[in-house]
């Protein structure tokens, strides 16, 4: 009987226990269905909303709507050819889209170029912020964007594969009351928001090492021409724009401070999306090909492609008119460096200063309180539709570009440039630099100071020559120092600087080295103090007239 009553105690111990995990398993259950977020419709504004993984840029949240496209006289929809959409701008070198369209490059290459033409017009329709064409690039909806380095630098919309140009004075900054870069501090200064205005700004700051947040005020508008009329009413002090609207400035007083004909920061690239690059690499050559087949007949029928551009029609949009179509384009086309097929095969079989303006650029939209993306810079060009074009003989141009001076793949001859006359555009804030005891031999963290104050901005402006001043205390000694002496030691740190620069790429004919005495008041000194006010090495960016 104990033991009928044993097994009955435990049987119901162990039926009291499964009831328990039973219940806690349906709970449990029950619970994560109720708690569990519900399947909901999401709205194209809100798709661009969630957080990306590090490999995969952030896209704003704004509505992936293209316009229509714009496609050729020629364009059948029923002849089975693919179509390419490329979103654009008005800017002279981007119009070979609408040469290939009128001259039927497109279809000689096997496909349908459509253009989605930005603030076409005035129509609504067109009115495409850089936030959406951000987005319908990176969405795959279109497969090309023609737009800036620094651009790709700050979103990551898609990969590099060719370059279009180099801004060669296009892109400008204009002031009241500012003769130098330094002398924007305190200034209200006005540019279009979130574009290459607003980066061009951003860098000049960066070269007086000015904060935008704490030494100007930022005054964005909605566009360049609304920039210049903010800047004419008196609200600002200082403009950053692009041609031909910045021309404007002048009305209220305003001069060019700064070109990008001197400060070669801004690049014009075509930026494909990853998916038309993974889905039809072949569509992707294709384009490429036409690219560089319209560029070649650019070069050696310049009337031609001008009364071609003009045929597009829209010619209050793109300043190109059937009656002046070859001057109209060639003014377009004097302020920008074009790269040809054979700069775009020079730069892309060595892809490392390419990288480096995009690492560049990377550091000035940070230092300026943006977000940049987290991933590779390395995966943001894709040289090898170049390479494989440049492969193809009938692609060569026979001629050069109205303008060509674009900077990555030549060396520019300087030597014959008079700097006589000389213009102080900036004095650059880093000036203390020590050297080995005894010597005029650099210490390594003088060259790293030298690295990220000089370097970023040389090698990106070949229109700018650097003035070294060499400077070196004159200290008490028995017999006293000579004036030859302390100068020997001055013109020795300033070669010092310039040989360290040189052999970071910089040509030796861009700069003037100089050396200079410490005011007599400080000769012949044992006041440490005093010794040490003029160690120095002063930099000072020039230009040779502006």
């Amino acid at each position: 009987m104990q033991l009928d009553r044993t097994r009955i105690i435990f049987l119901a111990i162990i039926g009291l226990t499964l009831v328990v995990i039973c219940g806690a398993l349906g709970y449990s259950f029950y619970n994560s269905q109720v708690n569990q977020p519900q399947a909901t419709p999401i709205a194209a504004s809100e798709q661009g909303s969630t957080t990306p993984s590090d490999s995969e840029p952030e896209t704003p949240s704004v509505q992936l709507d293209s316009p229509e496209p714009i496609f050729g006289p020629n364009h059948d929809p029923t002849d089975g050819l693919p179509t390419y959409i490329c979103g654009a701008d008005s800017f002279g070198s981007y119009f070979t889209l609408q040469q290939m369209q009128m001259s039927g490059k497109d279809i000689e290459h096997g496909f349908h170029l459509g253009i989605v033409p930005f603030f076409l017009d005035d129509d609504p329709a067109y009115e495409v912020s850089e936030e959406q064409r951000t987005a319908l690039l990176n969405s795959g909806q279109w497969n090309c964007l023609l737009t800036t380095l620094d651009s790709v630098a700050l979103t990551s919309p898609g990969v590099i594969t060719a370059i279009v140009d180099e801004s060669a004075g296009a892109d400008q900054l204009w002031a009241r009351d500012a003769d130098t870069i330094n002398d924007l501090k305190n200034k209200r200064i006005t540019f279009s928001r979130g574009s290459v205005g607003e980066y061009f700004v951003y860098y000049a700051l960066s070269i007086a090492q000015l904060s935008p947040r704490a030494d100007v005020t930022l005054v964005p508008q909605d566009g360049v021409a609304e920039a210049v009329e903010f800047f004419n009413s008196g609200q600002a002090d200082v403009v950053s724009g692009w041609e031909p609207d910045i021309y404007d400035a002048e009305s209220s007083g305003g001069l060019s401070l700064l070109s990008s004909n001197q400060l070669r920061i801004v690049m014009d690239v075509i930026v494909t999306s990853r998916q038309s690059i993974s889905e039809d690499a072949e569509l992707v050559q294709n384009f490429h090909d036409a690219w560089f087949d319209t560029l070649k007949a650019q070069v050696e029928d310049f009337d031609l492609a001008a009364e071609q551009i003009a045929s597009w029609e829209h010619n209050d949009w793109s300043f190109v008119y059937p009656e002046t179509a070859s001057d109209d384009f060639k003014a377009w086309l004097e302020s920008v460096a074009q790269a040809d097929l054979g700069d775009n095969a020079f730069v892309m079989r060595d892809t490392r200063p390419l990288i480096s303006r995009l690492e560049i650029a990377r550091r000035v939209w940070a230092a300026s309180d943006l977000s940049v993306p987290a991933d590779d810079i390395n995966d943001l060009i894709n040289p090898g539709f170049v390479l494989r074009a440049a492969e193809q003989a009938g692609l060569q141009a026979n001629g050069d570009p109205v303008n060509d001076t674009f900077s990555l793949s030549s060396r520019l001859d300087l030597t014959g440039v008079a700097t006589s006359d000389a213009e102080t555009l900036a004095v650059l804030p880093c000036r203390t630099f020590t050297f080995l005891p005894e010597s005029t031999e650099l210490t390594l963290e003088s060259r790293r100071i030298l690295d990220s104050c000089v370097v970023p901005t040389l090698s990106q402006s070949v229109g700018l020559f650097l003035r070294v001043q060499g400077s070196s205390a004159w200290p008490a000694n028995e017999p006293p120092y000579t004036e030859d002496e302390i100068i020997e030691v001055a013109e020795g740190r300033a070669e010092s600087v310039v040989d360290y620069l040189v052999t970071q790429g910089i040509d030796p004919a861009r700069f003037i080295a100089e050396a200079t005495l410490p005011p007599e008041e400080r000769r012949n000194t044992d006041d440490p103090s005093l010794q040490r006010l003029d160690r120095f090495v002063e930099l000072t960016l020039i230009t040779a007239g502006r």
